[in-house]
C-alpha cells in the first residue's frame, strides 16, 4: 500500500486528493511538503504519519530552502522537538540537524557512481562539501589520496568534522572554510578531480574549478536544467573553457533526478586539457 493510500485511510479530510504522495526520511525524522490548502490540517496529518511509522520520532514540514548556504526552513508538526538525527547510507554515518542543513536523498546513487569513477591516488577537491555528502563516501570507499572539502557554511563544516570522525576518515580529508573562489590560488593545479555540487548556474564557478584542476583532470558539474536547455549549457561550458585557455570535453550528461516539473538535476562529466 502506498504512502498516499495509507495516509488517506487514516484521515477524514475533504482535501484528500491533495495529500502528499511522497516523503523523505533522514535518520529518525520524516519530512513532507504540503499544499497550501492542507496547512490548516498539518498537525492532524503529522500525527497520522507518526502512527504509520513507529520508528520515526519527528515529522517536519518543509517550507523552503534559502540562501547560498542552503539552509532549510522547516516546522515540526508532530513528535519530538529535536531536529538533530543520525542518518545512515551505504555504510556511512551522517550527523545533521534538518533545521539547519539540507540532505538530498535523491543523490544516493550519484554518490556511489562517483566513487566508482575515482582512480587510485587521485587528489579530489569538493568545492561545495556541506556535511560531507560526497566527501565522506569518497574518503571511505575510493582509493583517493586526499580530499579538500570546501564550504562557506560554518554549521555544515562543524557537522562535517563530526562525520569525518564518525566514519574514521580523518587522515584523508582537509577542511577549508569559506567561499570556494578564495582557495583558487592555494589549490591551483592540485586536483585530479573537482566536484561542483552546487545546483544553480554552477558554471559561474567553473573558471575557478579550471584553475584548481590539473591537466587532464575531471570535473563533475551539477546543475538544474530543463531538458531543452541542456545543449545550451554544454555550449556555455565549452565557451568558458576556451576563455580560460582550456579545452573541455563533455564525456557524459547524467540525470540524477527530477528536481521540479520539467526541470532535471543533472551532472555534466567533463575532462579538460590545459
Amino acid at each position: 500500500m502506498s504512502f498516499y493510500t495509507k495516509l488517506n485511510s487514516k484521515l477524514n479530510l475533504k482535501e484528500l486528493k491533495d495529500l502528499p504522495h511522497g516523503y523523505q526520511i533522514i535518520g529518525k525524522i520524516l519530512l513532507i511538503k504540503l499544499k497550501p490548502k492542507l496547512l490548516k490540517h498539518k498537525k492532524i496529518i503529522g500525527k497520522a504519519i507518526l502512527e504509520m511509522f513507529p520508528y520515526i520520532h519527528t515529522v517536519c514540514l518543509i517550507k523552503d530552502i534559502s540562501s547560498v548556504k542552503r539552509k532549510p526552513k522547516i516546522e515540526i508538526i508532530a513528535g519530538c522537538k529535536n531536529t538533530q538525527t543520525l542518518h545512515k547510507e551505504h555504510g556511512c554515518q551522517f550527523l545533521l540537524d534538518v533545521s539547519k542543513i539540507m540532505w538530498s536523498q535523491g543523490n544516493k546513487e550519484e554518490r556511489m557512481r562517483l566513487v566508482k569513477l575515482i582512480k587510485n591516488k587521485e587528489n579530489v577537491v569538493d568545492m561545495f562539501a556541506g556535511i560531507g555528502y560526497f566527501t565522506i563516501f569518497i574518503a571511505k570507499y575510493s582509493k583517493s589520496e586526499k580530499i579538500y572539502a570546501i564550504d562557506i557554511n560554518p554549521v555544515a563544516l562543524e557537522y562535517l568534522r563530526k562525520n569525518i570522525w564518525l566514519n574514521g576518515v580523518e587522515n584523508k580529508i582537509e577542511i577549508l572554510q569559506g567561499d570556494c573562489r578564495k582557495f583558487v590560488r592555494p589549490l591551483e593545479n592540485t586536483a585530479d578531480r573537482v566536484l561542483m555540487g552546487y545546483l544553480f548556474e554552477t558554471e559561474k564557478f567553473l573558471p575557478c574549478a579550471l584553475k584548481i584542476a590539473k591537466n587532464n583532470a575531471f570535473i563533475h558539474l551539477h546543475r538544474t536544467v530543463k531538458q531543452e536547455e541542456i545543449e545550451k549549457v554544454k555550449k556555455k561550458i565549452i565557451k568558458i573553457g576556451k576563455k580560460n585557455n582550456c579545452k573541455i570535453k563533455i564525456l557524459n550528461v547524467h540525470k540524477v533526478k527530477s528536481y521540479a516539473p520539467k526541470i532535471w538535476h543533472v551532472v555534466f562529466d567533463l575532462k579538460l586539457s590545459k
